[in-house]
C-alpha cells in the first residue's frame, strides 16, 4: 500500500469533506487483524484536519497480511478500546482499501459468513464501500488477476456500495458517493396528502415513533 499513501491520505480528506458537518467519527484501522485488535487511537472527528488524518495513518505501521473481513470484526468486536467510542445505535460505514485480495480465514474464510455478520450489525443500517485492485480489463493499472479484490467486491456488491478502481488517479467522487450513504435523513416531504391517523412509519422494517407530521408542508419530519 505504499504507493499508495499519497492517494490513501486524500482519499481520506475527501472523505471527511464529505461528511455531514457533525456527528461522525472516522476510525484508520490496519487490514491485519492482530494490528485491528490491539488499535489504540481515537478516531477522526469533525474539525481534523489532513495532518491529523495523517498521523493517523503513519500510526498504522506495515502489516503483513490484507485480511479486511477479520480486521473489521476483531476491531468492532475483540478491540477493548474501541468499545469505548463506538456508537451502536448510529448508522455505520466501512470502505476497505487494499491493493491484494482480501485474505481473511478465521472468522469470514467464505464471503457469505462475512456478509451475514455485517448485515446483521447496527439492526441493519451498515454500509460498505472498497477501493481495490479491479480486474486487468478494466483496471487502470493491475496487470494480475491474482491481485484482485473479487472478495471485498462480491461483498460490496451485496450492500449496494460504491468500488473505486485504487489505481484511478483520484478517488475523491468514489468517496464523496460512499460518504453520502450515511448522511442522515431529517425529514421526508410525502408524495401525496395522507389520512393524518393513518400515517406510519418504517425504519428498517421497524414501526418507529419518532416523528411527527406537519400539513403545512405535508412532511414527516425526524425527532431523532
Amino acid at each position: 500500500m505504499n504507493t499508495h499513501q499519497t492517494r490513501v491520505l486524500d482519499g481520506i480528506s475527501a472523505m471527511m469533506a464529505a461528511l455531514p458537518t457533525t456527528n461522525w467519527r472516522l476510525a484508520i484501522i490496519s487490514a491485519d487483524s492482530n494490528y485491528a485488535a490491539s488499535n489504540n487511537v481515537f478516531p477522526l472527528v469533525p474539525g481534523d484536519t489532513y495532518a491529523d488524518a495523517e498521523a493517523v495513518y503513519n500510526n498504522l505501521g506495515c502489516p503483513p497480511r490484507e485480511e479486511g473481513f477479520d480486521a473489521a470484526y476483531e476491531y468492532m468486536v475483540n478491540n477493548a478500546y474501541a468499545q469505548t467510542w463506538m456508537r451502536y445505535d448510529a448508522a455505520l460505514l466501512i470502505v476497505f482499501v487494499s491493493d491484494e485480495e482480501e485474505q481473511s480465514d478465521a472468522h469470514f474464510p467464505v464471503v457469505g459468513d462475512f456478509i451475514d455478520w455485517y448485515s446483521h450489525e447496527r439492526n441493519g443500517s451498515v454500509f460498505l464501500s472498497s477501493i481495490i485492485n479491479l480486474d486487468p480489463t478494466i483496471s487502470l493499472c493491475n496487470t494480475s488477476a491474482y491481485m484482485n479484490g473479487d472478495r471485498y467486491e462480491e461483498a460490496t456488491d451485496y450492500f449496494g456500495g460504491i468500488i473505486v478502481d485504487i489505481c484511478a488517479e483520484d478517488w475523491s467522487a468514489g468517496v464523496a458517493d460512499a460518504s453520502n450513504q450515511i448522511e442522515p435523513y431529517e425529514y421526508l416531504e410525502l408524495t401525496y396528502v395522507p389520512i393524518e391517523e393513518s400515517i406510519r412509519v418504517f425504519i428498517n422494517a421497524s414501526l418507529n415513533y419518532d416523528w411527527s407530521y406537519s400539513d403545512a408542508d405535508n412532511t414527516i419530519y425526524f425527532t431523532v
